[in-house]
């Protein structure tokens, strides 16, 4: 009884919904475990506790609520799916079946049955439409089909049931009529009725079909009999064949298609009649075989006469004299027909024929040989075109002999005709070719004279000009002057021309050797300068010493070096008795230096490579990191890859730039996002700052209430509504939490201790009514109470008598003996 009694006592939240279930499936007493189901709401635990629980009556009330689930509106039709998986009884089911609002519900408890009556009575009850019609697909006994029909209300699932009721196969149409006129005549819903009555009219329309055509094949039968009869009478008919035939096949058809058995007499005389049509009919064409066959060789025979004149009239040249020897033995050779004179018209035209032929024939070998001469001028135009010197004379003849004999060619090749043609374009081309080239040649050359003289002209007079250009100009007008292949008309005029400029480059000439020779002379001493430089700096950076040169001082030697090599290359040209001797001394100065110096920056690309290749694999893991979302560990990770990357040294100088901006771009594009983010989440913690202050407060406000029921449904409420507001600044957070924890432990603390602080409130409160009563008590009032019974005065104390109201004083001890009562 203490148990059943605490169970309304248990709070209805997650903490305590496990203590809850475990009384309703473990506890002994049987009214413990319906307190406590009768606080279970979720109907998959009322479904286990169905499955598990012992009691008879128990069992029924869970099952019963189980189908109330089942049956009760939802949003959602979950809570009625788990509340099935506790269900076994074909009732429940039906019940579900006929009331859930719930499709997926009603369509799974329909599943679950397959008793014909309990199929039956979802058909006729369902609430839903779909479902008594899915009922009535799954009933196959037919007198639950006919029950359906007569009772249900749905139209949809009584006109099923009527039709598979129609359409079963094992009853006679007899049992099918007399049903379909019960439910027409009793059927709840008109709908069902009509579709009843419209299947008797169907199958009234159908008997009266087939009467009609038991009538149409018989006339039909008797038709075919008719035709037989008519073409046995008159077998010599045009067609009679092929209408027997006809009517052999539509006999056939019929018989196939008949309702009823082919009377025996008609069959006999049917059968008659046909053979006498057969017999009939062969006899006929056999006659009529024997006149076309000597119709047939007749006509043959001309036949083959008037083909032998056409072979003649229409043979090919080239053939005619075969063909006209072949064709006189073939007519020779041909039989007379029987019974006809000869047709000399036709023999006359097979002798013009034959005259024809030997004419074309000649004809034919006279052309033949115009034509192969006519191929043979082909080829030798087509040789002549080949040869780059052809004779004029053999072109002209060839031609000559080609003009005669084409008009009389018959049928020339074509290829031989473009060949010919071929290689008279080409012959002419040829001509026009090199006569304009020989044009073009000495265009060409006038072009570059006056060209020579233009810039040897103008190059005499300019300051820049070198003893090269001066030298190599002086030689290309002599050549020009000595040149023959100039035009006649023209060769005068540019001789004279060509004589003023080589006067005018001349003394150009001669300055400027004698200015280079000068100028030799002077870089002779420049060269011995940078030799004893050179040499120097051999010395300064001890390569000839057994230690040689610091590796630290090559950068410096280089930059030396490259600078000897750039002054050199400006005093490049010296006498020319000196110039080999001053050019081996220094590559014996500057050789050593420069191998050391060669490897020097060898080793430094090698090295910048290497460091290329350490650069691009903190690249790739710096792109790698760019899009993650773990900023803490990822800005520590690039933090230190930036590190590394200092330590690094140089890489190639083509290199350096698209190196860094990938690695600076990778960097920026994580720290882009880091601090977007950043903001983002400083946005949400101000909003959640701001939500988690607001419930701090009103936590804080309720944290002296008294009211305690409600404070508290009102706190948790508010525990709740902490749990969905999100994270907020971590400085933040822990000061947050420790003011609503504390706000909430001082009112739950208050809440255990709740009577104990009522007794503490009405212990207070009755001190402060006992020292106001002590302070009236402390005045001599004793004239103030006379005459009051003690009954009003309780066991106060008499006060001596004083001056104040007596009325005014008993009226404040009233109110005082009230609220102490309260």
């Amino acid at each position: 009884a203490i148990r059943v009694a605490g169970v309304p006592e248990i709070p209805e939240d997650a903490e305590h919904r496990g203590v809850i279930e475990d009384l309703a499936r473990g506890d002994e007493d049987a009214r413990v475990r319906r307190a406590a189901i009768g606080r279970v709401a979720d109907a998959g635990v009322l479904a286990g506790l169905a499955r598990s629980e012992a009691d008879a009556d128990l069992r029924r009330e869970i099952t019963e609520r189980l189908v109330g689930i089942a049956n009760a509106p939802a949003d959602t039709d979950a809570e009625a799916v788990r509340a099935l998986a506790g269900l076994d009884d074909i009732r429940h089911f039906s019940t579900i079946a006929k009331s859930s609002p719930h499709d997926a519900v009603r369509a799974t408890a329909l599943g679950r049955l397959t008793e014909p009556r309990a199929l039956g009575s979802v058909a006729r009850h369902a609430a839903d439409p779909q479902t008594a019609s899915d009922a009535v697909s799954r009933i196959t006994d037919t007198q639950e089909l006919t029950s359906v029909a007569l009772r249900t209300d749905h139209r949809e699932a009584g006109i099923a049931a009527i039709e598979r009721f129609a359409a079963d196969s094992g009853l006679d149409t007899a049992a099918v009529r007399e049903a379909l006129e019960a439910v027409q005549a009793r059927a709840r819903n008109k709908a069902v009725s009509k579709r009843a009555r419209a299947m008797l009219q169907e199958m009234q329309d159908a008997e009266s079909a087939r009467r009609a055509a038991l009538d149409q094949w018989q006339q039909r039968v008797a038709s075919v009999v008719a035709r037989v009869e008519a073409i046995a009478a008159n077998p010599g008919l045009p067609n009679a064949g092929r209408e027997l035939a006809d009517a052999e096949a539509e006999w056939g058809e019929t018989a196939s298609i008949g309702t009823a058995e082919l009377d025996p007499d008609t069959a006999g005389r049917y059968g008659a009649l046909l053979e006498s049509a057969r017999s009939g009919i062969a006899a006929h064409e056999r006659v009529e075989a024997e006149r076309r066959a000597e119709a047939e060789h007749a006509a043959a025979l001309r036949a083959v006469r008037l083909s032998l004149c056409e072979r003649l009239e229409h043979a090919a040249a080239e053939h005619a004299l075969m063909e006209l020897e072949t064709a006189r033995a073939e007519w020779e050779g041909l039989p007379e027909p029987s019974g006809e004179a000869p047709n000399q018209e036709l023999y006359a035209r097979f002798l013009v024929a034959c005259r024809a032929a030997a004419e074309r024939h000649e004809n034919h070998q006279d052309r033949a040989r115009i034509d192969a001469r006519l191929e043979e001028l082909s080829l030798e135009a087509e040789r002549l075109s080949g040869e780059e010197t052809a004779a004029d004379e053999s072109w002209r003849a060839l031609q000559r002999e080609w003009d005669t004999l084409q008009p009389k060619s018959g049928t020339l090749d074509v290829a031989a005709a473009e060949r010919y043609r071929a290689a008279e374009a080409q012959l002419h081309l040829r001509t026009e070719e090199r006569r304009a080239a020989e044009e073009r040649a000495l265009r060409l050359q006038v072009l570059r004279v006056d060209q020579l003289i233009e810039r040897a002209t103008t190059r005499a007079a300019a300051e820049d000009l070198t003893l090269r250009e001066a030298d190599r100009l002086a030689r290309d007008v002599r050549a020009a002057i000595d040149a023959p292949a100039l035009p006649a008309r023209e060769q005068q005029a540019l001789a004279e021309r060509l004589k003023e400029a080589h006067a005018a480059i001349a003394p150009k000439v001669h300055d400027l050797r004698e200015l280079d020779e000068w100028k030799r002379f002077a870089n002779a001493a420049v060269q011995e300068e940078l030799i004893a430089r050179t040499e120097a700096l051999r010395t300064k950076y001890g390569f000839d010493t057994p230690d040689g040169v610091k590796t630290e001082d090559l950068d410096k030697v280089a930059r030396e070096l490259h600078e000897i090599q750039e002054r050199w290359k400006q005093a490049a040209e010296a006498p020319r008795a000196q110039a080999q001797a001053l050019w081996h001394r220094y590559r014996q100065a500057a050789d050593p230096v420069q191998v050391k110096v060669r490897e020097f920056f060898a080793e430094r690309v090698e090295e910048r490579k290497a460091n290329l290749e350490k650069k691009m694999a903190l690249i790739e893991r710096a792109e790698a990191l760019s899009q993650s979302s773990d900023w803490i560990r990822t800005a520590g990770e690039l933090k230190k890859l930036q590190g590394e990357w200092q330590a690094v040294g140089p890489v190639p100088r083509q290199d350096t730039r698209t190196t860094w901006k990938r690695f600076r771009d990778a960097c920026d594009a994580f720290f882009t996002r880091r601090n977007t983010d950043l903001a983002e989440r400083k946005e949400a913690w101000a909003a959640n700052q701001a939500r988690k202050e607001a419930l701090c407060a009103r936590a804080e406000e309720l944290a002296l209430s008294t009211d305690w029921d409600k404070t508290a449904s009102e706190i948790r409420r508010l525990q709740a509504d902490w749990k969905t507001v999100g994270p907020v600044r971590r400085t933040k957070s822990e000061m947050l939490w420790q003011r609503f924890r504390g706000a909430c432990d001082t009112f739950f603390d208050r809440y255990k201790r709740r009577d104990e602080i009522e007794l503490e409130s009405r212990q207070a409160d009755r001190e402060a009514l006992v020292s106001e009563l002590e302070s009236l008590v402390a005045v001599d009032r004793s004239d103030a109470f006379e005459g009051h019974s003690p009954e009003i005065m309780g066991d106060i104390a008499p006060p001596a008598p004083t001056a104040f109201d007596n009325a005014a004083l008993l009226e404040r001890v009233r109110s005082l003996r009230s609220r102490w009562n309260q």
